[in-house]
């Protein structure tokens, strides 16, 4: 079951086009003070993480391996899930989502209305 999305709580910007996007490989994009890893799957989703690993270690989670809807944390090889950023058993723990709408070829990325600093696309 997909999460209830109140679109008027988000301001989306655009981040690009999904040919910018390789399959199975992060890339991050920086939204104001948000840093998010945006990774494109070979069935063409794309989902938007914050980019910073959940892990005792910490890092970032860009530079991850996608399998699926899985992304292979490089740093503390955990797995975790695209759609909500779950870290998958044994582990435990979350990564910030956000939400992503494709809209013709332009990709864009929701922030939460009056959340952090206001900036211009």
């Amino acid at each position: 079951m997909e999460p209830i999305l109140n679109k008027d709580e988000y301001t989306f910007y655009l981040i690009g086009n999904v040919d910018d996007f390789t399959e199975r490989l992060g890339r991050v994009v920086r939204l104001g003070k948000e840093e998010i890893a945006v990774f494109k799957t070979t069935d063409e989703q794309i989902y938007a993480l914050e980019n910073k690993s959940p892990g005792p270690r910490g890092g970032t989670i860009a530079e991850g391996i996608i399998s699926g809807e899985v992304l292979f944390d490089p740093i503390c090889d955990w797995k975790i899930s695209l759609k909500d950023g779950q870290v998958l058993d044994p582990d435990t723990g979350q990564v910030r989502t956000y939400p992503v709408h494709v809209h013709g070829n332009e990709v864009r990325v929701g922030l939460v209305k009056n959340e952090g600093g206001r900036f211009h696309e």
